[in-house]
C-alpha cells in the first residue's frame, strides 16, 4: 500500500484528510503537516488518542516502510497469511486469532497502553469481591448439588471471610 502524497504541494506524505460537501457536491483532500498550516485546515475536534490511534494503525495495514518483515505463518484453517494480516488488518477465521497471537499483539501495542483492558467500567460492573463472592456462591451451590459437604463448608468460610473483609 503507497504512502498517500499532499494533493496540495505533492512532496510530503499526507497526513490530513478533509471532506467538504457543498451543494450536494462532496471533495476529497489530502493535505501534509506544512500544507495544513498554510490552508488552515483545522483538526475536527478529536481527542489527541485518536491520532495515536490512526498513527499505529499503519503498522497492521502494511504502511510502515521500516518495519521489519513478519514471519511466514500460515493458519492452518483457512490460509491466511502473516503477510496479507499485515496488508490488509483482516483474519480468515477464528483460529487466525491463535496462529497470530505475537503479531496481533503487536498491533494492538502500538495503539495502546496494555494489552488488557485498564479503563472505566461500565457503572453495573461488579468490583472484584463482588464477582470473587458470586463465583464462590456458584461453587459452594455446586458442591452441595454433588453433595460434597465438606467443600460447600469450606467455600461458606471464605464467603465469611470475604463478607467480613468487605465491611
Amino acid at each position: 500500500m503507497a504512502i498517500r502524497m499532499c494533493d496540495e504541494c505533492g512532496i510530503r506524505p499526507a497526513v490530513y484528510y478533509e471532506t467538504n460537501i457543498i451543494n450536494g457536491v462532496m471533495t476529497e483532500r489530502y493535505l501534509c503537516e506544512e500544507c495544513k498550516k498554510k490552508y488552515g485546515m483545522q483538526k475536527a475536534n478529536m481527542p489527541d488518542i485518536f491520532d495515536s490511534i490512526f498513527a499505529a494503525l499503519g503498522a497492521p495495514f502494511g504502511m510502515h516502510v521500516n518495519a521489519p518483515k513478519p514471519e511466514n505463518k500460515v493458519c492452518p484453517t483457512c490460509g491466511c497469511t502473516a503477510e496479507s494480516y499485515m496488508k490488509t488488518g483482516f483474519l480468515g477465521c477464528p483460529d487466525c486469532y491463535k496462529t497470530f497471537e505475537p503479531l496481533i499483539l503487536s498491533s494492538v501495542a502500538k495503539i495502546q497502553k496494555d494489552t488488557k483492558h485498564t479503563g472505566r467500567s461500565p457503572e453495573k460492573t461488579l468490583s472484584p469481591e463482588e464477582a470473587k463472592y458470586n463465583e464462590l456462591l456458584r461453587k459452594r451451590e455446586e458442591a452441595v448439588a454433588v453433595e460434597d459437604f465438606q467443600l460447600a463448608a469450606k467455600i461458606n468460610e471464605e464467603m465469611k471471610k470475604l463478607k467480613g473483609g468487605a465491611k
